[in-house]
């Protein structure tokens, strides 16, 4: 995965939710209070800062936070629309200068007012690099192993869901429209047929496809000269979703699911095939699995 593709990544927009998030401001405010008392840096001020400056300070961190983390995605909430982490960068770089600025006003109008106006900035700026690199590489942390711990347990109720499956499908009878053939259609006029149940997956590289099903003879392989966008469109089903940008899965197929900080990878039924799923797709495959099985259970 090159730099490109990291940024825009899937990340969490702090704890979704505005009580908890105060709660997680309140903390890092307290954070700066309790840094400027216990390692006094003096990068903008040349004599100690009083309780009640320190706590001026802390203040300042909690607006700043407040603003951007609570009022901002009421503001503009396309913009808070599918978090990454390039996002995440970019709020982070906010909250960072926008406390630089205001500390830097308030050492210029009230502690500080005899340093030039640069010397203020320099100092407030640096100071709030030093204090905010812990709290930041913390939520960071944080934050990464919540997503793990949601990604596991999606993928732990999926494959609840799978189990729920497998014991319906020995329950439920095969409709006589489900063997209806699929065929698929080459940019060289080739075309191949296959029955939609034996679909497994379709791998792309490029404008070539290899499409892959299992049948009464075992697992079957087709190359294909045509993209998997164009495939995508003929199959026209919404339980062979596009989970990758390089792979199509038939939901029918998948029998287990691995979930982690990357996203999640399909292990195909009676295979020794993992699938990836891109995490973008991830919530999507989940949510086709519990549809299926609603729908089997009203079949």
């Amino acid at each position: 995965m090159n730099w490109s593709e990291k940024l825009k990544a899937p990340f969490p927009f702090y704890l979704d939710d505005d009580r908890k998030n105060i709660v997680f401001i309140l903390v890092v405010s307290l954070f700066v209070v309790a840094f400027l008392s216990v390692f006094k840096p003096n990068f903008s001020h040349h004599t100690t800062l009083t309780v009640a400056q320190k706590f001026l300070f802390g203040g300042v961190t909690f607006v700043v936070l407040f603003v951007d983390i609570i009022i901002l995605p009421r503001l503009f909430p396309k913009a808070f629309d599918n978090f990454t982490i390039g996002k995440y960068i970019l709020i982070t770089i906010l909250h960072l200068v926008l406390i630089g600025i205001a500390s830097t006003i308030i050492d210029e109008l009230f502690i500080c007012p005899q340093r030039t106006l640069w010397a203020n900035i320099k100092g407030a700026n640096l100071q709030v690099a030093l204090t905010g690199f812990m709290p930041v590489t913390i939520m960071f942390l944080f934050l990464k192993n919540k997503m793990l711990q949601q990604n596991l347990r999606s993928a732990l109720e999926a494959n609840q869901e799978l189990e729920k499956i497998k014991t319906l499908k020995k329950e439920v009878p095969v409709k006589s429209n489900a063997n209806a053939p699929l065929i698929l259609h080459s940019d060289t006029s080739e075309t191949l047929s296959l029955h939609l149940p034996d679909l497994l997956f379709i791998q792309a590289d490029d404008n070539y496809s290899t499409v892959v099903w299992k049948n009464g003879q075992g697992i079957q392989k087709k190359l294909l000269r045509v993209n998997l966008k164009s495939i995508e469109a003929q199959i026209n089903n919404s339980f062979a979703i596009r989970c990758h940008r390089s792979y199509i899965v038939n939901v029918n197929a998948i029998s287990n699911i691995t979930g982690n900080t990357n996203g999640y990878k399909l292990q195909i039924l009676d295979t020794d095939y993992f699938i990836p799923v891109s995490r973008p797709k991830g919530k999507e495959v989940i949510e086709k699995i519990q549809q299926l099985r609603n729908l089997m259970e009203l079949a």
